[in-house]
């Protein structure tokens, strides 16, 4: 029978023994970091397309500012060029729209950006204005959800696709 002492002194040598192997097996520790903003996913949404109806600036009655351009990535355009008997009913996994708000049409200030992303079948949404980098809100504000509801999928500035013409 081993005795309680002799447990401990084993536990102790093995602390020791483990304690003396070289550092080099372990990883060393990593700042967490936050997940990225859809602004910084978005990078230069500028070169990103227009939707039809929307090449240039437009003026809207919304929280946007005075005059708005949009953008749409790369995934609304292939959702914009479907063809399916029954139209689109929904825009896809990470479909992103970001929209510019200007104070006036031509030139003007950038007084606000804001960003969707479709994420796990969900819109997110974030707010900046236009001088800063760091969101003044984001995830799914009451203001943006109860706002955007009243479009189709919750995108006000364009359609769906619509089921081809019978013919």
């Amino acid at each position: 029978m081993v005795s309680t002492m002799s447990m401990r002194r084993r536990a102790a040598i093995a602390a020791v023994a483990l304690g003396a192997l070289p550092a080099g097996c372990e990883e060393p520790l990593q700042p967490v970091s936050e997940a990225p903003t859809l602004l910084a996913e978005a990078g230069d949404y500028t070169m990103w397309a227009r939707p039809k109806n929307r090449e240039k600036r437009q003026p809207v009655v919304a929280p946007h500012g005075g005059f708005v351009d949009i953008y749409i990535n790369d995934v609304v355009v292939a959702d914009l060029a479907m063809v399916l008997p029954e139209g689109l009913l929904a825009w896809s996994e990470d479909a992103m729209v970001v929209l510019a708000g200007y104070d006036a049409a031509e030139g003007g200030s950038l007084v606000q950006v804001a960003v969707m992303q479709k994420q796990a079948g969900v819109w997110a949404w974030e707010q900046y204005d236009g001088s800063s980098d760091q969101p003044r809100f984001s995830g799914r504000p009451d203001v943006c959800v109860g706002c955007h509801s009243a479009g189709e999928d919750f995108i006000r500035s364009f359609r769906l696709p619509d089921p081809p013409p019978e013919g």
